[in-house]
């Protein structure tokens, strides 16, 4: 009896001893979950009052250039212009898989057409070419072109002459600013220090630096030339120019993309004429050297793509009728399928002096395609298919040149500025993270350098990195993404033009340089010019291009300038300097 009742009471004992056991166990269990909850809640909180508090003290530069209508109206048109290009590749892969197919891509497609955009057709005539197959429509635009000219390919070149080989082009595209009538006088000393210092003036920039400069927009009214007093001043300014340099080429900058009138004067042979006579007597009251004639977005309606070969035809007849040496250059869109239903590359070949091919704004902010992406990529980044992998410079060149234009015609475009985003979750600022809107750094999406520089160095915590793969440099800081060029991406993108044996670089634009030379001031943005940046701190990324493919404008530009840029910009590195890597990549395209 005694032994049993030890053994009971010690059976009790760890019966109560497992039960405090396990009770210490849940309590152990309940206080670690709590502190989970806990610290996700403490993080959670901090993130959302760190978040708050560093998206409101981004530090924004103030607006250093007004970005034109136009250049928002041109992306806007060209959007529309890759929706029916999207559109074409839909059908073209409906019709292989079946006509139930084709009418459901059809009628998808039609869901996200925008009212009023750029690319809808309210003519009676081009809703009747949207009824033709795709095969039918490509095949009428082959016929249209026109009898082949006696005058083609005509170009005077003294290397030429010679027999040599000719020197790289350096064009450059000028915004005429809205002047102020003290600028418009002369007066400069009654204007305010800082409006002067943020507006290019014609006598701000350097004559040494382009070959040729395209002045504009001029906009075509009652298909003639409209010149306003803002475009005349800067033609009579501008002039003064080749006093420095006689070589420089003037040219007049005529068409874009908001610029009406151009698509309606191309379609009769009076309105030509009459087009033509008003440029003969622009050309010759400034004095110019030719014109450049920006045609986008254009597609395959009322057979704009034949008209608009006419106009080169019947300009490039007049100069010679006339024996006068004026240069005749195109500005085209570089997207593979823009360009085949828009323009004849054999009939531009052969009228063309040059033809300024714009590989810039492969991506930007659009409700079509809300991410971030490289404002001009040199190649394909991995994983980009179908429409996508052809958003690049190489893929843009390689199908011009297959489609007969001469590689020494071919000048490619160059940016200047950057496309800012606002990401949706500033954890993800990988290229291709969802965006919500435009950034906040510059308007409308559109950032100068000037701008991108003051961004990088007010705010801390910028994040800086350059895609080896497409030679292209982003940032990012909290919500904020921007995707730009500097001096490293423009070498490398020079070396590729050398490495392919192009004419030359386009630039685009002089406005959106750092011609204040704000990059190389730390007392950004005050009063007054600067007086402590030298003269060739100014268009750093101008003079980067002209250095690699001409040869420094100046003496002292050719030893390394200690600037600005808190990035590194090294002058030697594989990725920027390596002309043979570019020309294996290139080699596996096509």
């Amino acid at each position: 009896m005694k032994t049993e009742r030890r053994m009971s009471k010690q059976q009790g004992k760890y019966e109560l001893l497992k039960e405090e056991t396990n009770l210490r166990r849940k309590h152990t269990y309940i206080q670690g979950c709590l502190l989970v909850v806990l610290c996700g809640m403490s993080s959670v909180t901090v993130y959302t009052i760190w978040t708050m508090i560093y998206r409101q003290n981004l530090i924004i530069p103030p607006t250093l250039i007004d970005v034109s209508t136009h250049w928002h109206k041109r992306i806007v048109e060209y959007e529309g212009a890759l929706r029916e290009s999207l559109a074409r590749e839909d059908a073209a892969l409906a019709a292989k898989h079946g006509a139930a197919l084709s009418a459901g891509v059809g009628r998808s497609f039609e869901g996200r057409t925008e009212p009023g955009g750029a690319h809808e057709q309210p003519e009676q005539q081009r809703t009747q070419d949207s009824k033709l197959p795709d095969h039918r429509r490509m095949k009428e635009l082959d016929n249209e072109r026109i009898f082949p000219s006696r005058f083609g390919n005509y170009i005077f070149s003294k290397e030429a002459a010679g027999g040599q080989q000719p020197t790289p082009k350096i064009v450059c595209y000028y915004t005429t600013p809205a002047l102020h009538p003290d600028q418009r006088s002369g007066l400069l000393g009654r204007v305010r220090g800082a409006a002067l210092r943020h507006t290019l003036l014609p006598e701000r920039i350097d004559p040494h630096l382009c070959t040729h400069l395209n002045i504009g927009i001029i906009a075509i009214v009652n298909r003639t030339l409209f010149i306003d007093d803002d475009v005349r001043e800067s033609l009579i300014r501008t002039r003064l120019l080749r006093r420095a340099n006689p070589d420089l080429r003037i040219l007049l900058w005529v068409g874009g993309g908001s610029v009406g009138g151009f698509s309606d004067m191309v379609v009769d042979h009076a309105s030509r004429k009459l087009f033509i006579q008003s440029l003969k007597a622009t050309l010759e009251q400034y004095r110019l050297d030719g014109v450049d004639l920006d045609w986008e977005f254009p597609d395959s309606c009322c057979k704009r793509r034949m008209h608009f070969s006419q106009l080169l035809h019947e300009i490039r007849r007049e100069y010679q009728r006339e024996h006068r040496t004026y240069i005749l250059s195109v500005a085209v869109a570089p997207q593979e399928t823009i360009a085949y239903m828009g323009y004849d590359v054999g009939e531009i070949n052969n009228y063309a002096d040059y033809v300024n091919l714009m590989t810039y704004d492969f991506h930007f902010y659009s409700s079509a395609l809300p991410q971030t992406g490289l404002n001009a990529p040199l190649y394909r980044r991995a994983g980009e298919r179908s429409l996508l992998g052809t958003l690049n410079i190489n893929a843009s060149v390689q199908y011009w040149l297959s489609a007969g234009l001469d590689k020494s015609k071919l000048i490619l475009g160059l940016p200047t500025y950057g496309h800012s985003f606002t990401l949706v979750n500033p954890f993800n600022a990988r290229i291709g993270a969802p965006a919500s809107n435009y950034g906040r750094v510059g308007t409308l999406g559109f950032a100068s350098y000037s701008e991108v520089c003051w961004f990088r160095r007010h705010n801390i915590y910028v994040h800086q990195v350059y895609d080896v793969d497409s030679c292209s440099p982003y940032l990012y800081a909290s919500s904020e993404w921007i995707s730009y060029d500097d001096e490293r991406s423009l070498e490398c993108k020079a070396n590729y033009i050398k490495a392919q044996g192009l004419g030359g670089a386009m630039l685009f634009s002089l406005n959106t340089d750092d011609f204040g030379s704000y990059c190389a001031d730390n007392a950004l943005y005050r009063e007054g010019p600067s007086s402590q940046a030298p003269p060739e701190a100014s268009f750093p990324l101008l003079r980067k291009v002209r250095s690699v493919l001409v040869g420094p404008a100046h003496p002292s530009d050719a030893s390394p300038q200690q600037s600005s840029s808190t990035t590194s910009t090294p002058t030697a590195s594989p990725s920027s300097a390596a002309p043979p890597k570019a020309a294996t990549a290139v080699a596996g395209v096509r």
